[in-house]
């Protein structure tokens, strides 16, 4: 409710002294209006004169009081109409209102709205008293509060006052419709009585703020729930500001709500476009830095973490595959593992296949279901069915369900129409679940990160074979002579682990010589392999076979 005004504010019940100014100014509504009383006795004389008549009819007390009122303040063409209400009023005690013109002292005419009605005091004299108000400033607030009444019944944003105590005195039919509580309910209630929504504290404490500062806070942005709509959040644009008396006195403060969920959907949807596309130029710089699988795996798994998903896990099949497999289980090898999380907090990881371990999972596994048909799959909301179904075993189900993981979603990895693996993601802390445009961004990175893991796999199973065609090009232990004792090192320039192709030979010649032979080839790989095994046989005397009875011809 609205507290009066203490006295040390200015207000006071009782009469008091003081200029006519400093009452205005401590005035309610009738100082606002600025009514006039003027009492008469039966002949018509003024006997009291109020100070607000002055402003009203321009004459001050002491030319008012004594004088006949119809000579004073009528003209002379309204007077006998003005003798008949009077004797009416002072006659039967019938009140009489309406207009009347009057004349002021300047000389001007103006519409006075006037109630006339009989007094009668402890001596059986009988008076009349006229309240008074000038037309124009009674027009001017009966068009400022139908205009109020207007902009606060029929405005679609919400508007609500609330007194200084944080309770609803007035909220509008837009209001009623936001909070999906009818005004009457929210009159005497503070917003903790009428909002469901966890955020409304934080309402409460910006509107104590607004009432002991006097700074309004303008478009905050608040998102919850209403009993409107419990099932659905809404975003609302909320302006507070402190409301005054016409004393200057502080009656509440008022908000104003504005719907703004569309406003606020497609913002939220802008921003996870950037964050997609931030995303995806993100992976673009940090999936394939190396020719290496494991290593571009990992990177997948990482750059999902922690904007899409809560933990990722790159899962490889023990073969490649371009078409469906058939009903039966298949063979995947752990390759990488990421959490947005430390695993001693949650455990998803633990829950994982460890890195490097072969397993097989049964056709009923939702990774065996995206890999045989080369498409997502997505479970929005997980239940304990979804959980064993993802897991490796019902132990690892359980620290999943512990962990809270809600949504799952699994997507191909798919390069040159050849079904690679899968890049399986979870949800745990992240309180949304998988969408449609969640599964359309894991395959964008999923798709680059498969061309990524296959040419790593080509430029391994390569190396391999260049490595195999190179050592057997080697000799593989050094030749024994007589007379010659041949030791020999072969050091690769990149790595001791990997052959170049760089090699050497001791070749035995005719009459017990032998032929030191070292040679460079440029580059690495097949070809520089084929390259060195040609150089090689080339180096090699050829063997003929001599002719009948004739010895061999000596070498060359």
């Amino acid at each position: 409710m609205v507290h009066d005004t203490p006295p040390e504010a200015g207000g006071s019940d009782t009469a008091e002294s003081g200029t006519h100014a400093d009452r205005r100014t401590r005035g309610r509504l009738l100082d606002f209006l600025n009514v006039a009383a003027v009492v008469l006795d039966t002949d018509g004389r003024i006997v009291f004169w109020s100070p607000q008549a002055t402003d009203t009819f321009g004459y001050t007390a002491q030319e008012a009081l004594g004088q006949y009122a119809a000579r004073l303040l009528l003209s002379e063409e309204n007077r006998d109409r003005a003798a008949e209400l009077f004797a009416g009023v002072m006659g039967t005690g019938q009140d009489w209102a309406g207009v009347f013109p009057i004349r002021h002292r300047d000389g001007s005419t103006r519409p006075v709205e006037f109630r006339n009605v009989r007094l009668l005091d402890h001596l059986g004299d009988v008076y009349a008293l006229g309240i008074a108000v000038d037309q124009t400033a009674l027009h001017e607030v009966e068009s400022r509060l139908a205009l109020s009444e207007q902009l606060v019944s029929q405005a679609p944003v919400g508007f609500a006052l609330l007194d200084t105590d944080l309770r609803y005195r007035l909220v509008n039919p837009a209001l009623e419709r936001i909070n999906g509580v009818p005004a009457a309910e929210h009159v005497g209630r503070r917003p903790r009585d009428i909002h469901p929504h966890t955020g409304v504290e934080a309402v409460e404490s910006a509107l104590q703020y607004v009432l002991a500062t006097g700074t309004p806070l303008i478009d905050r942005y608040i998102v919850g729930r209403t009993r409107a709509d419990p099932d659905h959040d809404h975003a609302w644009s909320v302006s507070y500001y402190r409301i005054h008396g016409p004393d200057g006195r502080v009656i509440g403060v008022a908000s104003s709500v504005v719907d703004v969920t569309e406003r606020h959907l497609v913002a939220a949807e802008a921003e996870r476009a950037r964050r997609r596309l931030a995303l995806i130029a993100d992976a673009s710089a940090r999936i394939g830095t190396t020719l290496g699988v494991v290593r571009t795996a990992q990177e997948l798994a990482e750059v999902a973490v922690p904007h899409l998903a809560d933990a990722t896990a790159v899962d490889m099949l023990s073969c490649r595959t371009s078409a469906p497999h058939p009903n039966g289980p298949q063979v995947f090898r752990a390759l990488a593992v990421a959490s947005a999380v430390p695993t001693e907090i949650t455990g998803i990881t633990d829950a994982a296949d460890p890195i490097g371990e072969v397993t097989a999972y049964g056709p009923d596994r939702l990774i065996t279901q995206c890999v045989r048909t080369g498409k997502p799959v997505l479970v929005a909301h997980c239940d304990e069915q979804d959980l064993r179904r993802i897991s490796r075993d019902p132990q690892a189900a359980d620290t999943l369900a512990r962990a809270g993981v809600h949504s799952y979603l699994a997507v191909p990895l798919i390069a040159r129409d050849e079904i690679l693996g899968a890049f399986d993601l979870l949800r745990a802390q992240n309180p949304a679940p998988s969408y449609a445009d969640d599964v359309l961004l894991a395959r964008e990175l999923a798709a680059r990160a498969a061309i990524a893991i296959d040419n790593a796999r080509w430029h391994q199973n390569v190396r391999t074979a260049a490595e195999t065609l190179q050592r057997s090009l080697l000799p593989p232990t050094s030749p024994q002579r007589p007379g010659l004792k041949v030791a020999s090192l072969y050091q690769p320039a990149q790595a001791a682990n990997e052959v170049g192709s760089d090699w050497y030979d001791a070749i035995p010649l005719a009459g017990d010589n032998t032929a030191l032979v070292i040679g460079d080839v440029m580059g690495n790989g097949i070809d520089a392999a084929a390259t060195m095994g040609q150089l090689r046989t080339a180096a090699r005397p050829r063997r003929t076979r001599p002719a009948p009875g004739r010895d061999p011809p000596p070498p060359r």
